[in-house]
């Protein structure tokens, strides 16, 4: 598939994989915003289909946070799925919940290693290392601190949204190295 207007090139791997554009993340939430409830009830089967334990490991993350948070998770989770769908040729393949889990101890041990580091430096390696897709993460920073245009804001807790940011930092990863072949 030829690269979208405003995507670069990286190399992972040795493999050579697209960045998501700003445009494409754009037009993709902004699409999602406008499903009707019944097509969005048959995408949202088709990724418990296509992906169960990446929406497994959506719903048990979230268990113990708010309805109102479970329920942005599952949205954030379907307009990000969304994104790589429109950028992957062909099916993005299978995840399995021990690609989810390694990749989640990685995500949380790189945090982990990140305690007490100055606010500057911090800074300046959350920005440099924050995703392989900066453009939805970028989706789900702004999501989670305030909604897009013409999205309800859903008021979140600290927590809640540092859990969330976590949950979306996994995600993101593990649909990137399923689309990348990784």
């Amino acid at each position: 598939m030829p690269p979208l207007s405003g995507e670069g090139k990286r190399k992972g791997m040795g493999v050579e994989m697209d960045f998501i554009s700003e445009t494409v993340v754009e037009e993709t939430w902004q699409e999602v915003a406008q499903f009707s409830p019944s097509r969005a009830q048959r995408e949202l089967a088709k990724l418990s289909k296509t992906q169960p334990q990446l929406v497994k490991f959506v719903f048990a993350f979230t268990q113990e946070l708010s309805e109102e948070a479970t329920d942005l998770a599952l949205y954030m989770l379907f307009v990000v799925w969304q994104m790589f769908r429109k950028c992957v040729p062909g099916d993005i393949p299978k995840i399995s919940a021990e690609e989810i889990g390694q990749t989640f101890r990685s995500i949380e041990e790189a945090m982990e290693r990140l305690e007490g580091v100055h606010e500057r430096f911090l800074e300046r390696i959350a920005m440099r290392h924050m995703s392989a897709q900066p453009y939805v993460m970028g989706y789900v920073v702004h999501t989670l601190m305030e909604a897009p245009d013409g999205v309800a804001q859903v008021p979140l807790t600290e927590e809640e949204q540092a859990c969330l940011f976590l949950l979306f930092r996994t995600v993101i990863d593990v649909l990137d190295q399923a689309a990348g072949g990784r």
